[in-house]
């Protein structure tokens, strides 16, 4: 239930900001509706600049977190080869991104409606960890991982608006990624 009020949540938050028509829209803030299931949010501005173009900039951000009993266990059995550290297992990941975007719309639509090709940037910070509780109550970290990835992309996509007031953005696209991981890893009786 709490996915779905998010979700129509997601559908309000992309209405344009401006009562104009889709041929006049300028300005629109819009929530990633999708990433609304994996527990990370992201909110994006698009401001046409031109007849054929626009730039775009987003912001995300957001936490998962499984527990023991649920995806946890799992996540420890193909990390460590097993899942037994008291059955008290987590594993969070959590983070943030921050991207821009230029995008070139083709066809005989004004911006930002239509087909469009769009050579961005993002950056994302991502730590992961997988903690246990001991038999003494006590958390421990057997790994925790720190990404910075740098990702120059390109994306292609069509940009519906639908009812003056929602848009629907689909796209697909390639990058060249280039990044540092930090890795922390430590000895626990039983592990290793």
């Amino acid at each position: 239930m709490k996915k779905i009020t998010l979700l129509l949540f997601a559908f309000i938050l992309t209405a344009n900001l401006n009562a104009q028509n889709d041929s006049e829209i300028k300005n629109s803030i819009r929530i990633n509706a999708l990433a609304l299931f994996s527990g990370f949010y992201e909110f994006q501005y698009e401001r046409v600049i031109s007849e054929k173009s626009s730039i775009k900039v987003g912001f995300g951000t957001g936490t998962l977190r499984n527990k023991s009993g649920s995806d946890a266990d799992e996540d420890f059995m193909d990390a460590f080869g097993t899942n037994s550290f008291n059955n008290n297992n987590e594993h969070i990941v959590d983070g943030f991104s921050v991207n821009a975007d230029f995008r070139y719309f083709f066809g005989h639509t004004p911006a930002p409606k239509g087909l469009y090709v769009s050579p961005g940037i993002q950056y994302l910070k991502i730590d992961e960890r997988y903690t246990y509780t001991n038999s003494e109550n006590q958390p421990s970290t057997l790994v925790e991982n720190n990404f910075s990835i740098f990702n120059i992309r390109g994306l292609f996509g069509y940009q519906f608006i639908i009812a003056k007031r929602v848009i629907l953005n689909p796209y697909l696209g390639a990058g060249i990624v280039l990044g540092n991981v930090d890795s922390t890893n430590s000895r626990v009786d039983g592990f290793g």
